[in-house]
């Protein structure tokens, strides 16, 4: 099989090698590009799972190497299927499209993720009690942290297409320049998302700090209520004589006037909006 293919042993070697990272070797014939696509589980959305693809290009032929299904070239293959004109594609070029629908694949998990932010900004504004809006900021983070530690190194991988000892167009023709153009505008979608982030926090915090303050509020405004009974009662308390204490009736004056102060300060709240 290796020998139909047309690939040498130290082929084989580097695409059963485990690279971990974005990487582009040539040799004489042949390009021999490696990428790293991430995509959700099926059975958790946040739960990331990175696909290593090993794509090695020469005269007529562009083999992909990886481990189980990839989501990405899956999409690639049904949106062409029954497409003739592929087949008129050279190498370099048929190359270029299996990476440039890895890279939409970026694009996807940034849509994606934004609509998480989006459900983020909501829970966050509404502020409910127990619910953990910080924690699960922290792990969209990490998310995107993830994805741009991903994607970035395909930068060099991709630049260096266009140097000149990486040419190879008589062998397999002249990949794509645009997809170094696809690429920045993926990095600059995940950019996008930790500002977007950066955001909810904002919103989270400015609630936190509105709920910290309806709390003093409402504690403020209970203490000038009672302050006035307070006094009132402490100076009723005071041991000394006065014809004010014989008559029993008049306790029921003194309660009667807290009530009255108590009603006149939550008038003035509400006069002056603090309600």
């Amino acid at each position: 099989m290796v020998k139909d293919l047309g690939l040498r042993d130290d082929d084989v070697a580097r695409i059963g090698a485990e690279q971990g990272r974005a990487r582009l070797t040539r040799d004489k014939e042949r390009l021999h590009l490696t990428l790293e696509a991430l995509e959700q589980t099926e059975d958790d959305d946040d739960r990331l799972v990175r696909r290593e693809i090993d794509l090695v290009a020469s005269k007529n032929l562009v083999v992909t190497v990886h481990d189980g299904p990839v989501e990405a070239l899956r999409r690639f293959a049904q949106d062409f299927d029954g497409e003739t004109r592929l087949g008129a594609l050279d190498a370099a070029a048929f190359m270029s499209s299996l990476v440039d629908a890895v890279i939409a694949g970026y694009f996807r998990l940034a849509e994606a993720i934004e609509q998480d932010i989006d459900r983020l900004d909501q829970r966050a504004l509404h502020g409910r009690p127990g619910d953990d809006v910080l924690g699960d900021i922290v792990r969209t983070r990490r998310r995107v942290s993830l994805v741009r530690r991903t994607l970035a190194p395909h930068r060099d991988a991709l630049a260096a297409l266009a140097r000149p000892d990486m040419q190879v167009e008589e062998t397999i023709g002249q990949p794509w320049p645009g997809l170094v153009d696809r690429l920045d505008a993926a990095m600059a979608a995940v950019e996008g998302l930790r500002d977007s982030l950066l955001g909810t926090y904002d919103i989270h915090m400015g609630r936190t700090s509105q709920r910290a303050n309806d709390v003093m509020k409402v504690l403020t405004l209970l203490s000038a209520i009672l302050l006035p009974a307070v006094v009132l009662a402490g100076i009723m308390g005071m041991n000394f004589k006065l014809a004010f204490f014989d008559e029993s009736t008049n306790f029921f004056l003194v309660v009667a006037t807290m009530a009255v102060l108590a009603i006149f300060i939550l008038a003035i709240a509400r006069w002056r909006r603090w309600l």
